[in-house]
């Protein structure tokens, strides 16, 4: 996602600046309003792009997310200066509610005061619009997560429409000059049309996120049908009806790099699909030297963090997207067990992939402090002595002998990687 990330910071402002200029240009003609309004808009995109990459990981997840960003804020800037009376013609406000809604409630809410102060620059806006705009923006962000579920779309379209017209009737006639002509049906009327274009487009992009999750889902089921057929086509009835050999199919599926959500990992970010395949390679072969099942090992690493593909809580989202892509239990477990803070490991597997991913860890943390010279095998050692005294792995399966096996191995295996690098 770096490049996307890159290429979102450096066009869009550049983009939305320029159309800034080119409709105040059309609006007004030449003049000092078009190099302010251009300056505030590459001003206002820049802190927004660069709030994007400060939170990458959790906005950012597929390049759908990008192109929905940039045509809801591109769109919005446009109808801003478009409609007659903004401050009344509010469908500008649909672009920030739609991210707050399908992309992250935070961002929406940025481009939304971004939108706002643009137009109490490009309009002069009274004090009192600018106010009751940036209040609005700021209540129908906050109730994005209720506008898009049908259960509480009612209640929080009637919060919504009841505070804008308060606002509205406040500040025209308690605590600023009256404004005539004040149009309050049509200020209502606009602002339902928005919720309610925006709950639609967030129904249809919520159906087609899980008709494409659902397509995913059949052709990953539909694969490993292929292969048990073929399998029983062969005569090999007896393969389909054993469950470690049905189990090895799962894996084989789930270690092709072209799986789905190996796809969706890499989308996320290299990173963090690159230090899955590392764990995935050091801790099937670790695996390897206890006799686990290598297999096993491999595919936990792989799939380790998978919950982070999705906002929340990683493990708790990694066991649903285990549980709806039908991974082995013994997978499951591993995606349950493999971070210390939250379980101990009950099988050699979780044990040998939980130790992968701490002792890669700690290595790369003393190692970007520029603690080059604490000697690997003093690192490995300790986290090894400090399992054992906590009792970590009591529940694992683990003995002695292959306690010392694996210390020895990662010794080896990270005095190597240290060597190469």
């Amino acid at each position: 996602m770096k490049s996307n990330r890159i290429s979102l910071g450096v066009i869009l402002p550049l983009v939305s600046t320029a159309l800034m200029v080119f409709i105040e240009v059309l609006r007004t003609g030449y003049g000092v309003s078009v190099i302010k309004l251009g300056i505030l808009t590459l001003i206002l995109t820049l802190a927004a792009t660069y709030y994007v990459r400060l939170f990458d990981n959790d906005i950012i997840k597929s390049k759908i997310s990008i192109l929905i960003l940039a045509i809801c804020y591109m769109g919005s800037l446009s109808l801003l200066f478009l409609v007659e009376n903004p401050e009344i013609e509010v469908f500008w406000m649909i672009g920030g509610l739609l991210v707050s809604m399908i992309v992250d409630r935070k961002l929406g809410l940025f481009l939304q005061f971004n939108l706002v102060f643009i137009y109490a620059v490009g309009f002069s806006a009274r004090i009192e619009t600018l106010l009751h705009l940036l209040l609005i923006s700021a209540l129908i962000c906050a109730l994005s997560k209720y506008l898009m579920d049908k259960s509480t779309l009612v209640y929080g379209t009637i919060i919504v429409l009841s505070t804008n017209i308060t606002l509205a009737f406040v500040f025209n006639n308690f605590i600023f000059e009256y404004e005539a002509g004040y149009d309050y049906i049509a200020s209502l009327a606009n602002i339902f049309l928005v919720i309610m274009g925006s709950f639609l487009l967030s129904l249809l992009y919520s159906q087609y996120v899980n008709r494409k999750e659902n397509i995913k889902k059949d052709l990953i089921n539909n694969s490993a049908d292929i292969l048990y057929n073929d399998k029983e086509l062969t005569g090999e009835e007896e393969y389909i009806n054993d469950e470690s050999n049905s189990s090895r199919t799962s894996y084989d599926l789930l270690m092709d790099n072209n799986n789905e959500l190996l796809v969706q990992l890499k989308e996320c970010s290299d990173e963090l699909y690159n230090h899955a395949q590392i764990v995935g390679d050091i801790s099937s072969r670790a695996a390897k030297v206890v006799s686990a099942d290598e297999f096993l090992a491999y595919t936990g690493g792989l799939y380790h963090e998978i919950g982070k593909i999705r906002s929340g809580n990683y493990i708790e989202q990694g066991l649903l997207i285990a549980e709806e892509y039908h991974f082995p239990e013994k997978l499951k477990t591993i995606v349950k067990q493999h971070n210390i803070k939250y379980d101990k490991p009950t099988s050699v597997e979780a044990a040998i992939v939980m130790l992968t991913d701490h002792t890669l860890a700690t290595i790369d943390y003393i190692e970007n402090q520029g603690a080059h010279d604490y000697p690997i095998d003093k690192i490995i050692g300790n986290i090894f002595a400090m399992r054992l005294n906590k009792g970590t792995f009591d529940e694992a399966g683990l003995n002695i002998k292959d306690f010392n096996l694996l210390r020895e191995f990662y010794v080896e295996e990270f005095n190597k990687r240290g060597t190469n690098e």
